[in-house]
């Protein structure tokens, strides 16, 4: 039975990429210039003319799906508490107070240009979090944008619930070689999972991975590339996409950030 699903693992090439073009996608929107993860962040990113753009979300107390980075968030008297742990308003109001705001998906789905798609990295410590996998898939589909996102994590117990939920949503497997709980970076989980894409930390690319990538027939994407020379390298490898941190990586029009 085992060696039968990954028989049937054919990864899906999304629209969303063209043969022999890297594209570039805003890392969590366009944190050189505005707050990570923040709407004033996806929309410079927008303004910067990018095809897609990164972000974390995670689930609150209150099931509220928010798009913000790390697990905990710190508080006024420096004291870190988990996101799963606080309601959105108390979270809200933490944030505020740091001098940022922390949106909803919907709240981004909301404002995001039909010519932009998402890769959207669920955050998790559980192998399986099914509330949070549920409302996404029932928020995407809701808003009628499945075919413009790909769903990333490190977590392969997750992307594999995920394709058996929906299989027509595209999945990614992130990949880093730096502090990687578990050895869920080993080919077997890849097997396991079986994503469409395999994203990778770009400080631990070489021609090998490539090369197995690209066997498995999955799109290749590196993440954070931030100078025009590692980029030009990525176009040479004839990588599918890169994750910046500067939405005017290729531009002579840069924007300072405030």
């Amino acid at each position: 039975m085992i060696f039968k699903q990954f028989y049937k693992w054919k990864p899906e090439v999304s629209p969303l990429f063209k043969k022999g073009e890297t594209i570039i996608i805003g890392h969590r929107g366009a944190p050189l210039i505005a707050h990570e993860n923040t709407l004033e962040s996806f929309n410079k990113a927008f303004k910067a003319n990018l095809k897609g753009v990164e972000l974390d979300i995670q689930l609150t107390k209150d099931e509220k799906i928010i798009i913000f980075h790390d697990l905990k968030i710190k508080t006024n008297n420096t004291i870190l508490k988990k996101i799963s742990s606080l309601n959105y308003l108390d979270i809200s109001s933490i944030a505020k107070k740091n001098g940022f705001q922390i949106p909803l998906l919907k709240d981004l789905i909301r404002i995001l240009p039909n010519n932009v798609f998402l890769n959207i990295e669920i955050k998790s410590m559980k192998i399986f979090n099914f509330k949070l996998e549920k409302k996404i898939i029932k928020l995407l589909t809701e808003n009628d944008i499945l075919n413009r996102v790909i769903i990333s994590s490190f977590n392969p117990f997750l992307l594999n619930r995920i394709k058996k939920n929906n299989s027509k949503i595209i999945t990614a497997f992130l990949w880093t070689n730096q502090n990687s709980p578990l050895l869920i970076n080993s080919p077997l989980w890849v097997w396991f999972c079986k994503p469409d894409g395999f994203h990778i930390d770009f400080k631990y690319m070489d021609t090998k991975i490539i090369n197995w990538v690209k066997n498995k027939k999955m799109t290749l994407l590196s993440y954070t590339i931030n100078n025009k020379r590692d980029y030009l390298w990525a176009k040479k490898m004839d990588l599918h996409g890169i994750f910046t941190d500067n939405p005017y990586l290729l531009s002579k029009n840069k924007e300072n950030k405030k």
